[in-house]
């Protein structure tokens, strides 16, 4: 019983064993490179080089500082320009500089990569823009300056923010019932459309001082305005569509005429207290 009890104690005070204690400590230097804690990392491998740790013990630490060193500086630099950057984009952001403050970002993210931050400064930036450019457009608007707002909007649209979508359609509307209301101005008589003839039936003298035309814009107008009948939306197609007439698009005009002819028959037909169904008064 005494020999059991002197055995029993030997297994309870005993040292524990020297390797094993060293391998411990060099799992939690390791452990602390996965942190970027090189400097204490480093610390623990001179102290245990004093405790004279095997060198396999010490190889297994060396090369995990070695490893993960170059990314942690990284790491740490984009750290400290970011803390620079960012004072910066406050700054451009709350005095409206959002091109500055758009470039600023872009240099960064160039040089330093995205994380969650930077794509969340570039939403914000980005809404702020798109705000600025409907606000711009509607100003354009309100002078009547059809080349400006399409602008604008065009700049805006370019953006993708889906909060932004409901006010550039609103503005698009608003374009083009300016676009019909100047051309009820130039052409119309006791109250009825008249629209202005093909640019190939333009006298001219006047065709010298029409639009360039721009082909692929014009195509672009000419989709819209397609689109915008298929919807039944044809005072928008009548807009888009004169536009395209405009800038040389081929069957612009008749694409006009048809959807001025439509909204004449669909207007008519709401008067009379009957219904419009698929382009038919029923």
């Amino acid at each position: 019983m005494v020999a059991l009890l002197l055995l029993a104690i030997w297994f309870l005070v005993k040292p524990g064993d020297p390797a094993r204690k060293l391998d411990k400590r060099v799992d939690d230097a390791v452990a602390l490179t996965a942190e970027c804690r090189i400097a204490d990392a480093r610390t623990e491998l001179a102290e245990l080089r004093g405790a004279k740790a095997s060198a396999a013990q010490l190889e297994r630490l060396q090369k995990a500082i070695a490893a993960t060193a170059p990314a942690c500086e990284k790491k740490n630099q984009r750290k400290k320009a970011w803390a620079e950057a960012r004072p910066a984009l406050e700054t451009a952001l709350a005095s409206g500089a959002l091109e500055r403050a758009s470039t600023r970002l872009a240099t960064f993210t160039k040089r330093w990569g995205d994380d969650d931050e930077t794509r969340d400064w570039r939403e914000r930036i980005d809404a702020r823009r798109a705000t600025k450019l409907l606000d711009d457009a509607n100003a354009c608007l309100q002078k009547k300056d059809r080349a400006c707002v399409e602008a604008k909007l065009d700049a805006a649209e370019k953006l993708r923010r889906p909060e932004a979508e409901p006010r550039i359609k609103v503005l698009r509307d608003a374009l083009s019932r300016l676009l019909e209301s100047t051309l009820l101005e130039q052409g119309g008589q006791g109250g009825q459309a008249a629209y202005p003839p093909p640019l190939s039936a333009t006298p001219p003298r006047l065709q010298t001082a029409a639009i360039e035309p721009d082909p692929r814009e014009a195509r672009r107008l000419q989709t819209e305005a397609e689109r915008e009948l298929a919807q039944g939306n044809y005072r928008s197609a009548v807009g888009r569509a004169a536009q395209c007439a405009q800038l040389g698009g081929r069957d612009c005009a008749a694409l006009r005429d048809r959807a001025a002819r439509l909204d004449r028959e669909f207007q008519a037909c709401l008067k009379a207290g009957r219904e419009w169904i698929e382009g038919r008064c029923e």
